[in-house]
């Protein structure tokens, strides 16, 4: 959804959640605080989702979010997952060939699982992850193959 096509009442809503959770004297909410702002408004994110918006909307980069930051957060946070993570792959996939190989899969593995420092994400798991999820066996993972993936072990779908 685009900022435009959210109704005067959305708007209401948005600054009235917004204007509840800004703290005197910040300069808007916080990682914290935007969460709670999306549960007032009915969106249960993860604390994944937020993270990952965050960086891209965050445009003063001061770790707070402008009321405009929040819409634009509001509208990008969507309850479909697969949305999400077309979303995600998009953004994974750096050298924008469709695809993601294994040095991008291995820097989405380390963002997810918040390890930087490759305690947990190294060569042998990122291999193992791809077998599992390559469907074609072509050595990458096309968007259709990533968001199966995803959507089946989140949800159990098949």
């Amino acid at each position: 959804m685009d900022v435009r096509e959210l109704t005067e009442e959305q708007k209401r809503e948005i600054k009235s959640v917004y204007d509840s959770q800004v703290k005197n004297g910040c300069p808007g909410l916080s990682q914290k605080q935007t969460r709670s702002a999306l549960l007032r408004l009915g969106i249960k994110p993860a604390s994944f989702d937020i993270e990952k918006f965050w960086f891209d909307l965050d445009k003063t980069e001061d770790n707070y979010l402008t009321l405009e930051e929040f819409e634009r957060l509001r509208c990008e946070i969507n309850s479909d997952p697969e949305v999400v993570l077309r979303w995600a792959f998009n953004k994974f996939d750096t050298n924008n060939d469709g695809t993601i190989d294994k040095d991008e899969l291995k820097k989405l593995l380390a963002t997810v699982y918040d390890d930087s420092e490759g305690e947990w994400v190294d060569d042998e798991f990122v291999n193992d992850c791809l077998v599992l999820a390559d469907g074609n066996n072509d050595g990458v993972l096309q968007i259709e193959e990533f968001v199966d993936m995803l959507i089946q072990r989140t949800t159990g779908k098949n």
